[in-house]
Order: C-alpha cells, then sequence, then structure tokens
C-alpha cells in the first residue's frame, strides 16, 4: 500500500480514537454528577448549585424538583449546598485531569492504556 494512504490511515485512527476516548471520559464525568440523597436523583450542574445557594438563606426547609420531576423536600439546605459543590469539584477536577492526559498523547496505544 502507499505510505500516504498508511499515513492517512493512522491519523484517521487516532482521531477516532481520541474521540472515543474524549466521549468516555465525559460520560464518566456526567456519572459522577448524578448525586442521590431522600430517595431522589439530582444532575448537580452550576445552575443546581447556584439555585440551592441563593435558596439557603432562607428558614425553612428547601423543596427541589429532581431529575424525575418529583418533589423533594431537603431538610438541610446548607449540607445539600456543601455536598453538592464538593461532589461537583471532584467531578469537575478529574475529568480535567484525564483530558490533560488524553491530550498529551500521541500514540494511540498511549491514548486506549488511560
Amino acid at each position: 500500500m502507499d505510505e500516504r494512504i498508511e499515513k492517512a490511515f493512522a491519523v484517521a485512527n487516532y482521531m477516532a480514537t481520541l474521540a472515543n476516548q474524549k466521549r468516555i471520559i465525559l460520560e464518566e464525568y456526567n456519572q459522577q454528577l448524578i448525586y442521590y440523597v431522600e430517595g431522589a436523583t439530582f444532575k448537580i450542574t452550576p445552575d443546581l448549585i447556584s439555585f440551592v445557594k441563593t435558596m439557603c438563606d432562607r428558614p425553612f426547609d428547601l423543596i427541589l424538583i429532581d431529575a424525575n420531576n418529583l418533589p423533594v423536600k431537603i431538610s438541610n439546605p446548607k449540607q445539600f449546598l456543601n455536598d453538592i459543590i464538593q461532589k461537583y469539584d471532584n467531578a469537575s477536577l478529574e475529568y480535567f485531569s484525564k483530558y490533560l492526559d488524553i491530550k498529551s498523547k500521541r500514540k494511540i496505544a498511549d491514548i486506549i492504556d488511560l
């Protein structure tokens, strides 16, 4: 086979592998942002964090709608806020670290080994 075609296939394989690994770490990140509390499921987002932070100053319980569109009473909003911030920070830091690892690899074998 022509050397140029082999190089083109190698580049195409590398790009496909790189895209696949990026997709995998994004899926892992999204899974880490799922938070279960008091029988409810929440997807942690910056919007959720901001909303809960805004509502924490109120003197009564917080009612939120979870990912399944069910109302949930959060008895301790400040603890809930601390938990979701910590989980968001940890997941984001891990995602960033894995992304930097993938970005620095130049061979398909190195990417797959991550």
